[in-house]
């Protein structure tokens, strides 16, 4: 740990993603949203290898899942915000459209929450907006939050610097997020090349650090 004006600052990647202060946050990983991702099979894979050692190291798991608000809910500016980013003129006849019940609303087979789990509702690019998300970190007493899932550009670019925002560590897990293609990925990516990014081997093999 760095010491500075009274304050621990965590220095080594086993020290920011210990077990016992670590949650695992899988962002808008539902099959109808995964799908659309130019990674959507690598990112499942390693999210999934992920979150089995997140589940035998004790680590807090939480999935956001979209409400039940429509496109016009979320009021003119957001809708703007997702033509632009879907190149539609019509956002109810995207097939992105999340829709309570469907097959693409839920998670894909490999990323199933289990008992234990937390599964939080959302509606807008940022997981502390609006959500039970942090009301779970601090009854969890958690310093750190892994983030995964889609899209970088927009809820996971949101959420990290919400986190910072608020003080907690937030940490990008690089090969486990995903968007529409490799070239919007990197440019997002490197926009937060100032915040804690890491493949998720090099997380679990810290957690197998902290435990050896």
């Amino acid at each position: 740990m760095w010491h500075w004006a009274g304050t621990e600052i965590c220095e080594t990647l086993e020290e920011l993603v210990a077990p016992q202060h670590t949650a695992l946050l899988l962002w808008d990983c539902t099959a109808g949203v995964v799908g659309h991702a130019f990674n959507a099979d690598t990112l499942i894979a390693n999210t999934a290898r992920l979150l089995e050692a997140a589940r035998a190291h004790g680590i807090l798991t939480l999935y956001s899942r979209q409400n039940d608000m429509t496109w016009a809910d979320l009021g003119p500016a957001m809708v703007r915000l997702r033509m632009r980013q879907f190149h539609v003129t019509d956002l109810a006849s995207d097939p992105r459209a999340n829709r309570r019940g469907a097959p693409p609303w839920e998670p894909p087979a490999l990323l199933q929450p289990r008992a234990g789990d937390a599964v939080f509702e959302k509606f807008s690019p940022n997981a502390f907006l609006g959500t039970s998300f942090e009301w779970r970190l601090r009854r969890h007493g958690i310093k750190t939050i892994l983030l995964t899932g889609v899209s970088v550009e927009t809820g996971i670019d949101a959420t990290v610097r919400e986190a910072t925002n608020r003080g907690y560590y937030a940490v990008i897990v690089r090969d486990c997020v995903g968007t529409r293609s490799e070239a919007l990925q990197r440019a997002a990516l490197d926009a937060l090349e100032t915040f804690d990014t890491y493949d998720s081997s090099e997380i679990i093999a810290a957690w197998g650090q902290a435990t050896a």
